[in-house]
């Protein structure tokens, strides 16, 4: 089965120092464009960052792809000849959801941060508010990435055992709490079914805990890492049957492309 639509994490998937795309593999991008592959980031980057790294690329607008962003890991954004617009439909159905169910997934984050540091852990309330409200989402940072696994562990199991419509995930040192909709799983899913695209024609690549939702195969997709990835994510992809490259970061792209798009021709 050929792959149709292209979805990539930013940190520690795609971007270099200084949230650079080299240009061999921007190169690389533009000959899975040229073969009529749409392309989307995947990525809980707000929108502002992603249009500065756009920019700082020479991608978007200048390029013609991506075709898509996916923000804050729950909402579309379609390149037309306006720029980035919003897919309400999706993007609305999200919103809508999380407005409901944000006062008590703030009362949980308040609860769960107030119990840490009872114990003297070190954390702080990183998304709160209007933020949050913006971003579908609340979120806790903790001292190191190790302390956010295994507390994000314990927040999964704990959410499944209160029968909370919530889940959680984990974002480097962040432990985010997500609305049923949102996730890079369920927003890849919606954008293959706008597009009428099979999830077995969907390639995505990812390296961290926040992407483990698009990476395991419970929406059918392929999926890819780079040989930076977690040890965790690399398990992920092997267990799925997918790719894990022998290179880094944007030469993992580069390889992922080769092997799985190109080779394919």
């Amino acid at each position: 089965m050929k792959i149709k639509l292209l979805a990539f994490d930013f940190d520690g998937t795609i971007l270099e120092e200084g949230m650079v795309i080299p240009e061999s593999t921007r190169e690389r991008l533009d000959m899975v464009k040229d073969l009529g592959i749409k392309i989307s980031t995947a990525s809980g980057r707000k929108l502002e960052d992603q249009f500065r790294i756009l920019d700082l690329n020479l991608l978007g607008d200048k390029s013609g792809y991506p075709h898509f962003l996916i923000v804050d890991e729950s909402r579309i954004y379609l390149l037309d000849g306006k720029g980035y617009t919003p897919l309400e439909s999706w993007n609305d159905k999200v919103s809508n959801e999380w407005r409901e169910l944000y006062p008590l997934a703030e009362e949980i984050l308040l609860e769960e941060i107030e119990g840490l540091k009872i114990k003297g852990e070190e954390v702080s309330i990183h998304i709160i508010g209007e933020t949050a409200l913006i971003r579908n989402m609340v979120a806790m940072r903790f001292s190191s990435i190790e302390k956010a696994k295994e507390y994000e562990k314990y927040l999964s199991e704990k959410l499944k055992s209160i029968n909370s419509p919530f889940w959680c995930n984990r974002n480097f040192s962040l432990v985010q709490i997500l609305p049923p909709s949102a996730g890079k799983g369920n927003t890849v899913l919606a954008l293959s079914r706008y597009l009428n695209i099979s999830p077995n024609e969907v390639l995505v690549i990812g390296d961290s805990g926040n992407d483990v939702d698009m990476l395991d195969g419970r929406y059918g997709f392929r999926s890819a890492t780079v040989s930076n990835a977690d040890p965790e994510i690399k398990d992920v992809v092997k267990k799925n049957g997918g790719y894990v490259a022998r290179n880094p970061i944007s030469r993992g792209i580069i390889e992922i492309i080769d092997e799985l798009i190109l080779k394919n021709l």
